[in-house]
């Protein structure tokens, strides 16, 4: 073969080696995103009535077709990084206005949340999309919304993030609400899935002695090794719970989203909560430290198909209070329930 054939067989070469890397790398790409997209609890973008966290792509031309939706930001504090950059047209919600310290973080009277709701335009009616950069904020306003009886919930799945990483549009400064002045129903206008203090607990209890007390709090946490906040002194969980594998601290539920803050596909999970006697058939009562991380279980499992969950929004702030004061009627457990041996109960 002369020069100049083995040089046109080397150029031939080389464009052929390019084009199935670059086959290869596009086939990856492909199952990549597939492997991704199999991995989440949100598969389409075409969410059902019962669907709560929804795809940027959905968000994305809700805003576009729906001009009566409200899209609200939630966040602890006046919302710094809100007015740097979010959705266009959302309106910021601090979440000292559905909760305070003075009422132990507990959700504050639906007739003061009804308020704050209405103050951002939000009626019974309103289809309402709420997102945060932290997933726990977001469930925490979004489940006051639904509490309060508001028809369309939607949570953004991956939250700012997903917003961002779709490179869809954001606008900077305070959007200022168009209030509205009639909530047009009821308040709360779904009670039941709240129960409030750890009195109500006691009452639940009583009135269904089968209902699963399922603790969203890290493992550390549930078996008393650490209180998770530095407010909260005393560990433990109330006598009875049992262990939703959900978060690692107590400021996430890394168990239940992927890296990128999406909603993981809850299989696996819903295996190891089996192992502890949480099971869609029965009535669930999610909790955590001050119903933050409980509020994104109850959506999982509420778009997951479980029918009778609610959330103990007092959680173990407003149990260890109540047990300071009352032991024997509010006993607590600390270390390991399932070994008697290793389990202390204080009552």
């Amino acid at each position: 073969m002369d020069k100049k054939n083995k040089r046109i067989l080397a150029v031939i070469t080389s464009i052929l080696a390019a084009f199935i890397l670059m086959v290869g790398l596009n086939t990856n790409q492909v199952q990549a995103k597939a492997s991704t997209t199999s991995q989440r609890l949100v598969k389409n973008n075409k969410p059902g009535e019962n669907d709560f966290f929804v795809s940027a792509k959905w968000v994305q031309n809700q805003l576009k077709t729906n001009k009566k939706t409200v899209v609200i930001e939630a966040s602890y504090g006046p919302g710094k990084e809100y007015k740097k950059a979010h959705l266009p047209g959302a309106v910021h919600m601090d979440t000292m206005e559905i909760e305070t310290e003075a009422n132990n973080w507990n959700i504050l009277p639906a007739a003061t949340c009804e308020k704050a709701f209405l103050k951002k335009g939000v009626t019974k009616d309103t289809p309402v999309i709420i997102y945060s950069s932290d997933i726990n904020a977001a469930s925490r306003v979004a489940f006051v919304a639904y509490w309060l009886g508001v028809d369309q919930v939607k949570i953004l799945d991956g939250g700012f993030n997903a917003w961002q990483s779709a490179k869809y549009t954001t606008a900077k400064g305070n959007v200022k609400p168009k209030a509205a002045k009639d909530f047009k129903g009821n308040v709360p206008g779904r009670p039941d899935i709240l129960i409030s203090t750890s009195a109500d607990l006691l009452a639940a209890q009583k009135k269904n002695p089968d209902l699963v007390l399922a603790s969203t709090r890290s493992w550390a946490e549930f078996t008393g090794k650490t209180s998770g906040y530095s407010y909260i002194k005393d560990k433990g969980e109330p006598k009875g719970a049992v262990y939703a594998k959900a978060s690692k601290t107590s400021a996430d539920v890394a168990y239940l989203t992927n890296s990128d803050g999406t909603v993981k596909d809850p299989t696996k999970i819903f295996a190891d909560w089996k192992k502890w006697g949480i099971t869609p058939d029965k009535e669930v009562a999610f909790y955590c430290g001050t119903g933050w991380r409980a509020a994104t279980a109850f959506f999982i499992t509420k778009q997951s198909g479980w029918k009778n969950v609610k959330m103990f929004d007092g959680g173990w702030y407003d149990w260890d209070k109540a047990h300071q004061k009352h032991p024997s009627q509010y006993p607590v457990q600390v270390g390991d329930p399932r070994d008697k041996s290793k389990v202390k109960i204080l009552d």
